[in-house]
């Protein structure tokens, strides 16, 4: 199995096309398993950091906004900067869970809406548990993105570490362009990248159109995030 995950990075075709021959939905449970590992330890590292932006975001809402008092906002303030800098109790703990659940319910999502678009374009309909069992392996970029980025940011003390678009710093922070351009990243690129590998397989179709599929799912998908970001950003002031 080591060889399997080190080969979905460095040998693409070869394993997605024996991963995809030899189906077993079990498999998927190891990298699945390694990138909430890598998840919690990341946030462990970096648990200072995530509470330093947690607060600057609880501040900056709460500052802007008209409806409380002076002192309505120094309670509310107090009550938050106890409860982020915390680092024992439930506070943690949520950080800790809910950073280790992100990875299966993103690989939930994009294995259905990649199902979808693989099926309506690609014609061929695959059962979701082999769309959910490639995208499990094709996912692993992440995991060398943990280890590229949370020695960076430990380091640096910044959480804002981008590999991507992100890193020219245009428009606002939390604007529709910035939060667009921020998720133009390399690591997002190979995970798309290995999708449209291991669908040459599943669909039996060359690699240019079964890119051409999930890479207009990503640009979709960024387009509506980055809409959804911007629009709460714009509520919080």
């Amino acid at each position: 199995m080591i060889s399997t995950l080190i080969n979905a990075l460095t040998a693409p075709s070869e394993t997605f096309k024996s991963i995809s021959e030899s189906f077993d939905l079990k498999q998927s449970t190891i990298p699945i398993l390694l990138l909430m590992a890598f998840a919690v330890l990341s946030s462990a590292i970096l648990s200072e950091q995530i509470a330093d932006l947690q607060w600057e975001q609880v501040e900056q809402t709460i500052n802007n906004n008209p409806n409380i008092t002076e002192e309505q906002k120094q309670e509310i303030l107090g009550s938050q900067y106890d409860r982020i800098y915390s680092n024992t109790g439930a506070t943690s703990i949520f950080v800790y869970i809910s950073s280790a659940i992100s990875w299966p319910m993103r690989l939930l999502f994009w294995s259905f809406f990649s199902m979808m678009i693989g099926n309506l374009v690609l014609g061929s309909k695959i059962q979701f548990s082999k769309i959910f069992m490639v995208n499990s392996f094709a996912y692993l970029p992440s995991v060398v993105e943990y280890i590229v980025k949370t020695p960076i940011q430990y380091i640096t003390d910044n959480m804002m570490i981008f590999t991507g678009l992100g890193a020219f710093g245009i428009g606002e922070q939390g604007s529709f362009i910035n939060n667009f351009l921020s998720g133009v990243d390399i690591f997002a690129l190979w995970r798309v990248y290995l999708t449209a590998i291991a669908f040459t397989f599943l669909y039996q179709k060359n690699l240019a159109d079964t890119f051409k599929a999930t890479g207009s799912l990503w640009i979709a998908s960024l387009l509506i995030f980055s809409g959804i970001g911007a629009f709460f950003a714009g509520l919080s002031g």
